[in-house]
């Protein structure tokens, strides 16, 4: 294989480097067919150390720990009047793409939700004609994001795995994903009335197991999933409508 092939291959992922001394576990930030002044091209890639060959360079940023949730709101001031697809703004009913954003960050993309949404809408992730602000092609998310993939069917059919509108959730099945790390959670944002979708980020079970720790995309707070999306005598496999499963891939 020629070496430029391999730094290519490596393009935005994650792996280990074993030196004398000690192991290294970088991220790949970029490949540059032409290899360019050592110094100020790692200040620009923001990299730590590049390999190089005669035909590439790649540039690699070390990871001493994994990279923690960014936390983003729907309605944050920078962002909640912006349109992310199909002439809905942010505001209006970005919280899929908000908490996509939120997930990303944990494969240590730093995309804000805007620069998210744009990668996404090239993607063809909102491509669906009758839908044009739905995120119904999740699995291309991993096109603009490769550190990502997504583990989950598109999640449209009431009868699908993941989908629990008509019946109470499988918390055994629930419990077995959230072991994974964080993940994205359907919820009812007005219960009670007409079922109105929004999404968050669940972090873990509350201490007790009867609640969800979460990150709520509306406005960008840790929280709990029945304090603020459920009604009195709801419990979680009630109040918990489906889950996304986008995951940072493995290593």
């Amino acid at each position: 294989m020629e070496i430029k092939r391999l730094l290519d291959d490596l393009d935005g992922g994650a792996l280990v480097f074993q030196t004398e001394h000690e192991q290294v576990r970088a991220n790949c930030l970029r490949v540059d067919g032409v290899p360019g002044p050592d110094v100020h091209m790692l200040e620009d890639a923001g990299a730590d150390f590049a390999l190089l060959s005669l035909e590439a360079r790649a540039y690699f940023k070390v990871l001493d720990e994994a990279p923690e949730l960014i936390m983003y709101s729907q309605r944050d001031p920078r962002w909640r009047n912006e349109v992310y697809a199909g002439g809905l703004t942010f505001g209006e009913a970005g919280c899929y793409t908000v908490c996509v954003a939120m997930m990303l960050s944990l494969a240590g993309y730093t995309d804000t939700p805007p620069e998210v949404a744009a990668k996404l809408r090239e993607a063809g992730c909102y491509d669906n004609p009758q839908y044009p602000a739905n995120l119904t092609r999740p699995d291309r998310i991993v096109e603009p994001y490769p550190r990502m993939r997504y583990d989950g069917p598109v999640d449209v059919n009431k009868d699908g795995p993941l989908r629990w509108h008509d019946s109470a959730a499988d918390m055994e099945r629930f419990g077995i994903e959230l072991a994974k790390g964080p993940t994205i959670i359907e919820a009812d944002f007005q219960p009670g009335g007409p079922f109105n979708q929004h999404f968050v980020v669940a972090l873990s079970f509350t201490d007790d197991h009867e609640d969800l720790v979460v990150c709520d995309s509306y406005d960008g707070v840790r929280t709990k999933l029945l304090e603020r999306y459920a009604k009195d005598d709801w419990n979680l496999a009630r109040a918990l409508y489906g889950m996304r499963l986008l995951r940072v891939a493995d290593n």
